[in-house]
């Protein structure tokens, strides 16, 4: 039966009966669980109206269940406050949802998103080639089809009878998809992931709720900066097309009309735009360099004068390179940290909000912005500002340049508004600890409790010759070059590489650089036993543990049709193949280079990389669930606002009045959820205070 909780709202349909306030309360407090979705005006919670809030249950045994709708423009939302925190809520997408809840102080901490859970159970298929809609997920546990025609029309159009049957048709089936997922969740032993993730999901909401706060004049100035350089880049690309014999026969143009008021009329004028990819492509070619390779996607051939692809091809032009990937940094700031942050300030806050989710990538991490193909536009905010929605773009607060002194005023301009501090905490070498931990790799723990600095460690790992005399605990000192070099190598071997990206980056000598590697594995004995079991797990099982205490997995998405073909290249398929297809580039050898090209990905490069970024991410998210609920537990809900997380580090802002309690909280809570899933080394937590945003 459908409820209607209204007092302005009268229905005919026998459908739909009408309920007060008293007695909805009674039902909904009579509850075990309760389903729970809400329809508003909009998308953006700080400008968008809450139409209604529904509430549902079913009952297994009798096979009944009953739906409540609340008309949230005559009933106040906050009559239902104690009964919503104290319920355990079931929802689909609950960050949307528990925004809106925020803005009538309800706070409810004991929730269960279909959603999330759903992206859990996929973990390791890349966004977009699962859908996670409530229509697609209940179809894909249930069998169940829900009708959703009439989603566009209720922002509009609002509780009119098909309005309020469509608004409880969400809260119908939500417990039937939980009732399958803790199924398949038992089956494959990962109770404390649904645990972790579910328990984050306030926390994740409340961090895109509080937003922060944004320097706009600050800004401003350092945008100038900006342009400026950007310009100088250009300058510089543009004397070098004109210096270059190679180059400006064919991108130079001279003016020989003579004008004797302008002397510019005879100056050479560069016929390259330097954002045009078709253009800079030819200056590439003439160059000399080859720009030709394939595309990740669609396995076809593209030119491409991408950094990572062009800047090994060195000796061609080096002087040129170095011009223009200062351009293209410059390039990357104007357009990636300019006006779009200003234009993202919501006027009634006077703060930035954009989106974070929580599956932002296969290993668990999150992600922050707009998802490029699907143009993640704040539509509602650019119409109140009266922008276009493409001038509104939900920003990324992950890549935020942090480096140096333009990073450290980047990063500056977001402040802690008056009365305010901004408290910023993250973990000290997370990743190497997390890696130390999963590896149980003797070298590193030993360095750690030893306070040996572990770049310094693997710096004598790779250069033995060259620091041969040197105790681990100078290198810094004396050959900081050597150790700035190991970090590059050090990053390639924890992701799986071999090393020929470091090579061409460091200019190094590619077989001294591969010993180097080699070298590696042989005292690292932890790490190299770590991937030669984690490799024969996932070849025999199709994913990744990432952590033992949660069941957290990574899939394979592309496992059964790798293992059956493994499976069918025996030592006959083997014998035909070096006698009749081995070089030849035939279709079978092609298909046997991409097996063999899949599987190496895999085993050489997922097993050690996923366990470390996906266990990174497992305590950040517990930090951040914890520390929301000592926040509302505390009384310091919108008081003690959540601004940014950033992988290791958490940011948040509060009142000066609470300087020696919150700093040293943060840290405590930070510091006990990685003690909770990492206890071979502790991960220390590192806070600092500022006026605004410094790691």
């Amino acid at each position: 039966m459908i409820y209607l909780v209204s007092n302005s709202i009268k229905t005919s349909s026998a459908d739909i009966q009408p309920m007060s306030v008293e007695d909805s309360l009674k039902m909904i407090q009579s509850w075990p669980v309760v389903q729970i979705d809400s329809e508003t005006t909009g998308l953006d919670c700080h400008i968008c109206d809450l139409t209604s809030i529904q509430f549902g249950y079913k009952d297994f045994k009798t096979d009944t269940a009953d739906q409540i709708v609340v008309d949230c423009k005559s009933v106040d939302p906050k009559l239902y406050k104690e009964t919503i925190e104290k319920s355990l809520l079931i929802g689909h997408n609950l960050k949307f949802d528990l925004k809106f809840l925020y803005n009538f102080g309800i706070t409810p901490l004991n929730v269960y998103d279909t959603m999330i859970i759903e992206q859990l159970l996929y973990l390791g298929y890349k966004p977009g080639t699962v859908s996670y809609n409530l229509h697609d997920v209940l179809l894909r546990n249930t069998g169940i089809e829900l009708d959703k025609s009439y989603q566009k029309e209720i922002a509009v159009k609002g509780l009119t009878e098909e309005g309020i049957k469509y608004a409880a048709g969400d809260v119908v089936y939500l417990q039937d998809i939980r009732k399958a997922q803790i199924g398949i969740i038992k089956s494959r032993n990962c109770v404390g992931a649904m645990y972790v993730e579910n328990n984050f999901v306030p926390a994740i909401a409340y961090l895109e709720w509080c937003g922060i706060h944004l320097d706009e004049e600050k800004w401003k100035t350092k945008m100038k900066w900006d342009k400026e350089k950007l310009d100088r880049c250009i300058k510089r690309l543009n004397q070098y097309v004109i210096n270059n014999t190679t180059l400006n026969a064919d991108f130079v143009s001279t003016h020989t009309q003579l004008d004797l008021f302008d002397s510019s009329a005879t100056d050479p004028e560069v016929l390259v735009d330097w954002g045009s990819p078709k253009q800079v492509v030819s200056v590439f070619q003439k160059l000399g360099f080859n720009t030709k390779t394939k595309d990740k996607k669609t396995k076809k051939e593209k030119d491409s004068v991408q950094e990572s692809f062009i800047s090994n091809q060195k000796g061609i032009a080096d002087d040129f390179l170095e011009i223009y990937f200062d351009y293209k940094e410059a390039e990357k700031k104007v357009n990636s940290y300019g006006q779009g942050h200003i234009n993202l300030v919501n006027p009634k806050t006077g703060r930035l909000h954009t989106e974070f989710r929580q599956f932002g990538t296969v290993t668990g991490r999150m992600a922050s912005g707009g998802d490029k193909d699907k143009g993640k536009e704040n539509k509602d905010l650019a119409l109140y500002k009266g922008l276009d929605p493409d001038e509104v773009r939900f920003v990324n607060f992950q890549n935020l340049p942090a480096r140096g002194e333009e990073g450290k005023f980047t990063r500056s301009c977001f402040t802690a508004t008056e009365g305010n501090i901004f408290v910023s905490c993250d973990y000290s070498a997370e990743e190497s600890r997390v890696s130390a931990n999963v590896w149980n790799e003797k070298s590193l723990l030993d360095a750690f409790e030893q306070g040996i600095d572990t770049h310094n460690l693997y710096a004598k790992i790779f250069f033995p010759k060259e620091l041969e005399g040197i105790d681990v605990k100078d290198v810094k000192k004396l050959r900081p070059d050597l150790r700035q070099s190991a970090k590059y190598l050090e990053f390639e071997a924890a992701y799986g590489g071999r090393g020929y990206a470091s090579a061409a980056k460091l200019g190094l000598d590619t077989e001294t650089v591969l010993e180097s590697m080699a070298q590696l594995q042989k005292v690292m004995r932890g790490m190299a036993s770590y991937k030669k079991r984690a490799g024969k797990f996932l070849k025999a099982n199709g994913y990744i543990v990432i952590n033992e205490k949660t069941g957290h997995r990574i899939y394979w998405p592309q496992w059964a049709e790798w293992k059956a073909t493994e499976d069918r290249y025996d030592r006959d398929f083997w014998n035909d193949y070096q006698i009749n297809h081995a070089g030849t580039g035939d279709e079978v050898c092609q298909q046997v280079r991409r097996h063999i090209a899949q599987g190496e990905g895999w085993f050489e490069k997922n097993v050690l990389n996923y366990p470390i970024q996906g266990g990174s991410a497992i305590v950040l998210k517990q930090a951040a669930g914890d520390l929301f609920r000592w926040v509302v537990e505390n009384g310091y809900f919108g008081i003690i606002l959540f601004c940014v997380l950033v992988h290791d580090e958490v940011d948040a802002e509060c009142p000066e009045s609470l300087k020696d309690i919150f700093p040293k909280k943060l840290e405590e809570i930070m510091e006990k959820a990685a003690a909770k899933y990492y206890k071979r080394l502790p991960i220390p937590a590192e806070v600092e205070v500022a006026s605004h945003w410094v790691h």
